[in-house]
């Protein structure tokens, strides 16, 4: 038997493991809709809409009135239109979401909102 017939299975695992690490790196499909380049906010005193950079965050302070009424900003996809309706986040039965435009519950659809829907949603960019 040869050397090389030898290291054939420790080639094979170590190959293997090369791999495994490369792959491992990857990003994960489903973390995409968590990312985002923007945060979203409105204020729930004023109704003003907001919203800052990927590495920026209001306090619960409304830049507008001044109270602390800030409310985070999440987007619903909807899976039959593929339409983005944002909103106040909202916990509990209250927090159910409803396509703005078609009317189809929005059961774990939850994206992150991007620059772009914010700004069409009506929020208006703001530095920290």
């Amino acid at each position: 038997m040869s050397s090389l017939g030898q290291f054939c299975p420790t080639l094979n695992l170590l190959s293997l493991a090369i791999v495994a690490l490369l792959t491992g790196c990857a990003k994960e499909p489903s973390m995409a809709v968590l990312e985002t380049d923007a945060h979203g906010y409105a204020c729930e005193k004023c109704g003003a809409k907001f919203y800052t950079g990927q590495k920026e965050f209001l306090g619960g302070k409304c830049p507008k009135c001044g109270e602390y009424a800030l409310a985070d900003v999440v987007a619903y996809k909807c899976s039959a239109d593929q339409h983005i309706t944002l909103r106040l986040k909202v916990s509990g039965p209250a927090g159910a979401a409803v396509c703005e435009q078609c009317g189809a519950k929005l059961k774990d659809a939850m994206v992150s909102p991007r620059e772009k829907e914010l700004k069409a949603w009506g929020a208006v960019k703001t530095n920290v």
